[in-house]
């Protein structure tokens, strides 16, 4: 015969899901503040003239449209 598994104790089951939720509030905190991070990153090197040259530089390789907009002088 089988013994049945015993059901835990529905505090100890609240007691962790409240820990469970916590967890996740705190992760998904954390990942917000390293999204904000890793966009400002994104905009300071898409704002640097060596980022942009090369990126000039890949367009023409391709064949495609280099930007123009800004200044470009900047060997690699």
């Amino acid at each position: 015969m089988t013994q049945e598994p015993k059901l835990p104790d529905l505090e100890k089951v609240k007691q962790t899901s409240a820990k469970m939720k916590e967890i996740c509030n705190k992760a998904d905190a954390g990942i917000l503040v390293l999204d904000s991070l890793i966009a400002q990153l994104e905009e300071q090197i898409h704002s640097s003239p060596l980022y942009r040259y090369r990126l000039n530089r890949a367009k023409q390789l391709l064949n495609m449209k280099p930007d123009t907009s800004e200044d470009t002088e900047v060997c690699s």
